[in-house]
C-alpha cells in the first residue's frame, strides 16, 4: 500500500516527554443561532432559546463581515435569567479580547 500524501499547510512536531495534553471536551450540541445583547473584553451578554446551565463552557463564534473579522472564543456561563421567552446568558470569556478585536464587533 502506498505512503498517504502528506497535505498539512505546516510540518508537525514531536512534542517532548514533559508534554501532555490534560483536557480534551468534544463540542456536542449546537444551539443553533444566537442574539449578542451586549459585550466587553471579558464577557458576553447572548439570548439563546434554551437553558444553559451556570458553569458550563461554551464555544462561541464572533464576527463581523463588514470589517472581515471572525474569532472562535470560550465563554464559561456566569448566570442565566429568563427574558420573555428566551433566556439571557451571562458569561466570561477564558481570555479576553483585545481593544482591537472588542472595536471590530462595536465600531
Amino acid at each position: 500500500m502506498p505512503e498517504p500524501i502528506n497535505r498539512r499547510a505546516t510540518e508537525r512536531f514531536a512534542v517532548n516527554a514533559s508534554t501532555s495534553c490534560s483536557f480534551l471536551s468534544p463540542v456536542v450540541e449546537d444551539f443553533g443561532p444566537v442574539k449578542i445583547k451586549n459585550i466587553a473584553m471579558d464577557g458576553i451578554g447572548l439570548l439563546l432559546a434554551q437553558r444553559l446551565e451556570p458553569g458550563s463552557l461554551l464555544a462561541v463564534s464572533l464576527s463581523n463581515s463588514a470589517r472581515s473579522f471572525t474569532r472562535t472564543v470560550l465563554v464559561r456561563v456566569a448566570h442565566v435569567t429568563p427574558d420573555h421567552g428566551t433566556y439571557l446568558m451571562g458569561g466570561s470569556f477564558t481570555t479576553p479580547l483585545t481593544y482591537e478585536e472588542l472595536s471590530k464587533l462595536v465600531l
